[in-house]
């Protein structure tokens, strides 16, 4: 048996005689295949007249698309006698399965399987037919392969195939381990791709080459069809995964194929999008050679669902913990319920114990990853009352920190993901939900912000105080509870805080609006769709879908569906009104609060660090505070009169209830940019601003919870060492983020050369920006996904069905495609009109074609 790791022919399973018998054949092929080329070619028009003449030009013109597409590289490397068998037994024809399938693909004809180069002397040219070789048999087993599939799916009711992996070998198992983790959308499909490979049909296989290219075979079937409804070249499809693993290292290809298999070779796998093997595949099992071909095999295999996330699945995003990451996080439970966790902040005395305030947590109904909480203290001096506001947000970082498989774990995946009837956290559910998250009644680890208001909205600089703390959460609110508390009046009398907790957030709010925040620039949003998705037996494949129509949640205006035709043609200049919800208001405002003052804090402690070292002979660490601040420069109106002008002419006329000049504006405001200097945030109408609220859900608010604590760290210790305090034992120098394991003592610091050490180099606020952006994309094309599949349903029920639609303006005026919005569909879209319309008309449309795969949405007009 092969372990595929040989350095010659004999011993990568192919007998020298056999090698020799397959070169010669192929040599005899090169010889002549311009000849067998041109027969194929006539012996093909032949057919197709015949069969025309037969059964019809349209449906032979089908059939032959398929049956005659093989590559010139497997014409080249298969013996003249299989071609006269292919064309003595046709297969059975193949049904159309959609109009939108695009044109058949061709092969590039470049070798796919990469088989390692072994010895000084090899010989290039048997190299070569080797792998020609290795790649034929690995096309014909895996047609094979699925062609038992797709009979045991026929044949078996019961859909046993999904358990048969204890019929594989420990040697197949190890070929498989992992081969298809995330290239489909639940367990169950991998374990189908897995257990096609059961039976003798592989078992009798005894070249673990073969075996591991019919692998990658099934692998490009999976990367093929995830390209359906993909418009570009594939030069346009890689910019748009180019935050996927680029890398094409020839020693790690090598180690995907022979080594180990992990998420960063899937996510290697699908940036190259090799298709070529998905196409020879496809073509010997005589399916259609498309990315819509592809969708439709895996589905046919069970691998796939009708309704499969292919956006998710080639986002790179990774779908499951592995076994390693959810052992890490059972073992951290089982640490932190014992008490064996060291806590740095609690050995140097930092943690405050902030019990005694009221805690509130406020989320909606089906979150589990509970991250913040907010507190009002009390503070009477002599005839003044002043309210301090707490934010606490829970401490990630002590079960997190930099270095740790934790920390790793969130690495991986950037940002917690939230689709149409699933979300991917960014740490294991475990973690999540249960150790980190701020659970109701009882004792909880945060890091906690307060901070004084003034009246007219700002922040008092000299009362933010950051500190680790130990909290405990007293109530578990929902939005929707804290709207009844407020109505009711409870939020003012026996739960004041919140009563308090409004006030601020409505004073702030104005404040914003007034310093230019865009709530005041846009104060009528456009409302868009917020679709999900929940099972439902009597809807069509099981899945029933809801969709609300609403604005932000600190805009104006925030409810579920408004037509928008009330005081149509008023001519009236709009007002910014408070948002309907006063608990997203407060929730908002608070965590605005938390990223302001933070960002407002660091100026002041560096300040503070910068005086403390005048004058100070005393040892010390070095200390400063980085923070990744999010900047946004304000609209670019000066050099833009002209289209100034428009946009106040939508505004000051009301055009389309404001949605026209909403969807106007958007042209004049700046992209948000991330850099460690402090600069303004016009969006939020603030001088500076520090995104940190979220560490359980955002892989950079956990470096920025990692930097904040490190400082403060450092902070004390510097304390403990002027002052000649015992410095306590159990902590390490990379706990105060410097690059050593040592332990901290007074002497070690003298011995440290501080100048040629870097504080925090394994905190990087920019690291997984793209994935960050593709999670976006993702979730965007998700949502688009079900509310087509949506209107798809209701033009299947309905086909005269309409919608009421504004013109939001012109997007291309040789073309006549204006931008306009769908009130019940909460849509804003593309319209190819025939003729010119007028900003702010408003229309009746009615659905011409529908293709949610295919992102594909067209409209006719009725009135």
């Amino acid at each position: 048996m092969n372990n595929g790791s040989c350095n010659n022919s004999s011993m990568r399973g192919i007998s020298p005689s056999r090698l020799a018998s397959r070169s010669k054949a192929l040599q005899l092929v090169t010889r002549s295949q311009r000849t067998w080329v041109e027969l194929l070619s006539a012996m093909a028009t032949i057919l197709v007249l015949a069969a025309t003449f037969l059964c019809g030009a349209h449906d032979c013109q089908f059939y032959f698309a398929d049956a005659f597409s093989t590559s010139a590289t497997a014409i080249s490397t298969r013996p003249p006698q299989e071609f006269n068998i292919r064309f003595n037994q046709l297969p059975q024809r193949q049904p159309r399965r959609t109009r939108l399938s695009g044109k058949a693909v061709k092969v590039s004809g470049q070798p796919w399987f990469p088989l390692p180069k072994t010895g000084a002397d090899y010989d290039d040219e048997a190299y070569e037919e080797e792998r020609d070789e290795i790649e034929w048999q690995a096309v014909e087993l895996a047609a094979r392969i699925v062609n038992q599939g797709l009979g045991k799916r026929k044949s078996d009711k019961d859909d046993t195939m999904n358990n048969n992996k204890s019929s594989q070998s420990s040697r197949v198992q190890s070929l498989l381990e992992n081969r298809f983790m995330d290239l489909a959308c639940t367990e169950k499909g991998e374990r189908v791709l897995e257990n096609l490979f059961s039976g003798p049909l592989v078992e009798e296989e005894d070249n673990d080459y073969v075996l591991r290219a019919a692998i990658m075979v099934l692998q490009s079937l999976c990367i093929f069809a995830m390209q359906l409804g993909v418009k570009g070249p594939p030069e346009l499809l890689r910019r748009m995964v180019s935050h996927l693993d680029s890398r094409r290292n020839p020693s790690l290809i090598q180690r995907d194929l022979l080594v180990k298999w992990d998420s960063d070779s899937v996510r290697r796998l699908k940036y190259q999008m090799e298709r070529d093997a998905a196409v020879q595949l496809l073509a010997e099992v005589k399916w259609k050679r498309t990315s819509q071909g592809a969708f439709d095999l895996l589905v046919a295999l069970g691998a796939w669902e009708v309704h499969e996330d292919i956006a998710l699945l080639r986002s790179g995003f990774p779908l499951r913990f592995s076994k390693r990451e959810e052992d890490s996080a059972v073992q951290l439970k089982q640490e932190a319920a014992a008490g064996t966790i060291l806590d740095p902040e609690t050995v140097l005395g930092i943690r405050k114990d902030l019990r005694h305030l009221k805690v509130f947590t406020i989320d909606s109904v089906s979150t589990s990853e509970i991250d913040d909480g907010l507190s009002v203290e009390k503070i009477t001096m002599e005839s003044e009352t002043r309210y301090k506001l707490w934010i606490h947000i829970a401490d990630a970082d002590r079960y997190a920190p930099p270095g740790s498989a934790m920390f790793e774990t969130a690495r991986k995946r950037i940002t917690s993901l939230y689709l149409p009837g699933r979300s991917f956290s960014m740490l294991p559910p475990l973690m999540s939900n249960e150790v980190v998250s701020l659970g109701a009644n009882q004792d909880c680890r945060a890091l906690s912000l307060g901070v004084e208001i003034n009246p007219n909205g700002s922040i008092q600089e000299s009362t933010i105080e950051i500190v680790p703390s130990l909290i405990h959460v007293t109530y578990r609110l929902t939005y929707d509870e804290v709207d009844e508390m407020l109505e009711e009046g409870t939020g003012f009398a026996e739960e004041w805080e919140l009563g308090v907790l409004l006030d601020v957030a409505t004073c702030r709010r104005q404040y914003r609006i007034q310093n230019g925040s865009s709530e005041g620039l846009v104060p009528n949003p456009i409302p868009y769709s917020s679709v999900a998705i929940y099972p439902d037996k009597n809807a069509p494949g099981g899945v029933g879908i809801s969709v609300k129509v609403e604005v932000s949640h600190n805009a104006g205006r925030n409810q579920t569906f408004e037509t928008g035709l009330a005081g149509a043609g008023a001519n009236r200049v709009l007002g910014n009104t408070v948002p309907a919800s006063s608990s997203f208001l407060l929730v908002t405002e608070a965590m605005i609060i938390a990223g302001e003052s933070l960002a407002r804090w660091q100026r002041l402690v560096e300040k503070t660090s910068d005086q403390s070292k005048q004058g100070n002979n005393s040892v010390r660490i070095p200390n400063r505070l980085r923070l990744p601040f999010r900047t946004q420069p304000k609209p670019d109106f000066l050099s833009r009169t002209r289209e100034k002008q428009v946009m106040e002419d939508l505004f000051e006329f009301n055009i389309g209830d404001g949605l026209c000049y909403s969807w106007y504006i958007r042209r004049f405001l700046q992209p948000v940019k991330v850099t460690e200097t402090a600069l303004p945030h016009s969006g939020l109408g603030l001088e500076c601003y520090v995104q940190w609220t979220s560490p359980i859900r955002r892989y950079a608010d956990l470096q920025v919870h990692s930097e904040v604590k490190r400082f403060l760290r450092r902070q004390r210790l510097n304390e403990l060492l002027a002052a000649g305090s015992e410095i306590p034992p159990q902590i390490t120098f990379r706990q105060f983020g410097l690059p050593s394991d040592a332990d901290v003592s007074r002497q070690s610091i003298k011995d440290l050369h501080f100048a040629d050490i870097q504080l925090d180099l394994d905190i990087n606020f920019f690291e997984g920006a793209g994935l960050v952006g593709a999670a976006r994309t993702l979730q965007r094309q998700s949502q688009q996904y079900w509310l087509f599949e949506h209107v798809a349903r209701l033009f299947k029920s309905d086909r005269d069905v309409t919608f009421q639609a504004l013109v939001l303006g012109c997007v291309d005026p040789e073309k006549q495609q204006y931008a306009i919005y769908v009130y019940d569909l909460g849509l804003e879209h593309r319209y190819l009109s025939g003729g010119r319309l007028d900003v702010g008309t408003r229309m009746r449309l009615k659905i011409q074609s529908v293709y949610p795969r295919n992102n594909l949405l067209t409209f006719v007009r009725v009135s």
